[in-house]
């Protein structure tokens, strides 16, 4: 039984490579949507009976893919072989370690066998995080030195120095609510949370700065200057082809989830939403479960509106492949709205089904890994806005602001949370 539930659990390290895709996705139609222009829409795969389906610019994952993976792979003449081959493996490594220590769901029981909700479930699993976490900057700086090329080593040398003043300030913006909590254990972290208040109610600056520190940890706008292309050519990955440049860049979409999960973790109560706490879904797991069903089918039927104006809008157009394109937004208006009435179907059928012991139990788990990815994927979203509305900082102005503003503020922030707690333990309104 231990064995299935730790090889159950071990997949929960592979959501962030899992979210690859859907943060591809993201990025593109995010940025069109911000910028006001139309997207990927040109790729397509052919159904018989229906034409070409563009999945609204999804099936452009699937030619990039191709492409990366059969594309040539060269090595720069003067490169350092290994490091060079070695340094795309490392931001992906630590990806794929690094959710091994965030707790997705509540500790269960299961049949006298009690299953904490992290891979690893260590006292000093925040400090952990942190120390896998900054293992990253290390593939940005052995491929920019492997590579052999001036430019490649100044995008490294900009990451390198980027990354450790701003995970400075990361480090102290989580101290206060670490002296308010007692633990680094991530689980404990949630727990406090959801007995008292979000880490963002106690502590609103050290949240801001966290969130600031984590776009400079990931290098997204406006913090990239290791790849500014006006500058520095391409940065780090200049001398990097095929699969190799693409290990890279999906080291960091993985690592947008990974920072994306560690803010709601943190900051944001993890698995815990006000009034739907661990006992609360446990005792009412169908009601909780039909209604997130509801949720579900809502947002599916609004996404069939959207794809019936789309329509629409593209019917009234002179285009020559209209009628091709009609078949498909059909296809998709079946698909959404036929969605939306199974989930609603589906949630109608569970308040009727008694629901207790273990089935409960894996439910409860399975409804808070849902809550702790919508959190996730709602921070992604953020980071894809940010990039496409703040332009790129200049590289001196990104020093100052990580050492003569944010680390003075994060220093401040945690001073004042220590007189702070120190008065409310003395004159009794909290306990030691």
């Amino acid at each position: 039984m231990e064995i299935i539930l730790f090889i159950a659990k071990f997949g929960l390290a592979f959501i962030p490579l899992s979210c690859i895709a859907i943060m591809i996705f993201l990025e593109r139609k995010g940025a069109s949507i911000i910028q006001d222009r139309v997207g990927p829409n040109r790729a397509a795969i052919k159904i018989p009976g229906i034409g070409s389906v563009r999945g609204f610019g999804m099936i452009h994952n699937i030619s990039d893919s191709v492409k990366l993976f059969f594309k040539e792979d060269f090595l720069p003449k003067h490169a350092h072989k290994w490091y060079y081959i070695l340094a795309p493996m490392l931001p992906l490594m630590t990806a794929i370690l690094t959710p091994a220590l965030i707790p997705w769901f509540a500790p269960i029981s299961l049949e006298g066998v009690e299953v904490s909700g992290a891979i690893i479930n260590a006292n000093s699993g925040l400090l952990m995080l942190f120390a896998l976490g900054a293992l990253s900057v290390y593939g940005v700086v052995i491929g920019s030195w492997a590579s052999h090329n001036k430019y490649s080593l100044l995008g490294g040398m900009r990451a390198s120095a980027m990354m450790i003043s701003y995970e400075v300030s990361m480090g102290l913006s989580v101290v206060g609510l670490l002296l308010l909590i007692g633990s680094f254990n991530m689980t404990d972290i949630v727990e406090w949370q959801a007995a008292n208040a979000w880490g963002v109610v106690v502590q609103p600056v050290g949240c801001l700065l966290f969130i600031v520190s984590m776009f400079a940890e990931t290098g997204r706008t406006p913090f990239c200057v290791s790849e500014g292309e006006s500058e520095i050519v391409g940065g780090f990955h200049t001398e990097y082809s095929s699969i190799r440049f693409a290990l890279f860049f999906m080291g960091e979409y993985a690592h947008i989830v990974i920072a994306s999960a560690l803010i709601a973790t943190l900051f944001f109560g993890g698995y815990h939403l006000p009034g739907l706490n661990t006992e609360v879904i446990h005792a009412h797991t169908a009601g909780v479960l039909a209604g997130l069903l509801a949720v579900k089918a809502l947002m599916l039927a609004l996404f069939c509106l959207m794809t019936t104006r789309q329509k629409k809008l593209y019917g009234a157009l002179k285009a020559s492949d209209k009628a091709v394109r009609l078949k498909e937004y059909s296809l998709f208006q079946i698909i959404f709205g036929g969605g939306a009435l199974v989930a609603v179907l589906i949630a109608a059928v569970l308040m009727f089904i008694p629901m207790d012991g273990l089935l409960s139990e894996l439910l409860t788990a399975a409804i808070q890994i849902s809550i702790v990815m919508a959190k996730t994927m709602f921070f992604c979203w953020v980071f894809v806005w940010v990039r496409w509305t703040v332009p790129r900082f200049r590289y001196d102005h990104i020093m100052a602001l990580g050492w003569k503003v944010m680390l003075n503020v994060a220093l401040v922030n945690l001073v004042i949370t220590a007189i702070v707690y120190k008065l409310l333990i003395e004159t009794g309104v909290i306990s030691g």
